[in-house]
């Protein structure tokens, strides 16, 4: 079940690629030490927030920042854009890590993800991003996931 991160290779830092999956535990306090191929590729600036399945994801900065070219201020937003930009940007924190390596995910995040004081979490390497799934949760959807594979596949390949 455990694979270890894919690490980007010298002189491709700016790739931003994530792969690759560990078990972590969450301490009492929320801490969670994440695995140290991701958190050296994540820069300066990122942060975690909510994610799109009920789970936590890193948005490294210039992820992050770009997200003000997709969601309009406010006044020129439309309620549902309101809404993504609100719940992202309220649950947001930065990956500010101890020397220890972890970072301390806020309450309401861990809320959210279903994550609860000394649990066991799954973190995994999506693409441009780091995901932090509760244990259950993950093991829900990576069934489904896996068990579609194939239809997804050719739907997605089918669709470009």
């Amino acid at each position: 079940r455990t694979s270890p991160p894919t690490p980007v290779q010298p002189g491709q830092e700016d790739a931003g690629l994530f792969a690759g999956d560990s078990v972590m535990k969450v301490a009492t306090k929320g801490r969670l030490a994440i695995p140290k191929q991701f958190r050296d590729q994540l820069p300066e600036g990122s942060c975690i927030s909510i994610g799109t399945d009920k789970n936590l994801s890193s948005y490294p900065r210039e992820q992050w920042e770009g997200l003000r070219d997709v969601l309009r201020s406010p006044l020129q937003a439309t309620p549902e854009e309101r809404q993504v930009s609100r719940a992202l940007h309220a649950l947001a924190i930065p990956c500010e890590f101890d020397q220890q390596g972890r970072l301390t995910l806020s309450q309401e995040q861990r809320r959210h993800a279903g994550i609860d004081p000394d649990s066991t979490v799954i973190v995994i390497g999506n693409s441009h991003e780091v995901e932090i799934w509760s244990a259950d949760r993950w093991d829900s959807y990576s069934d489904g996931a896996l068990g579609n594979f194939t239809d997804n596949v050719n739907r997605v390949t089918q669709s470009r």
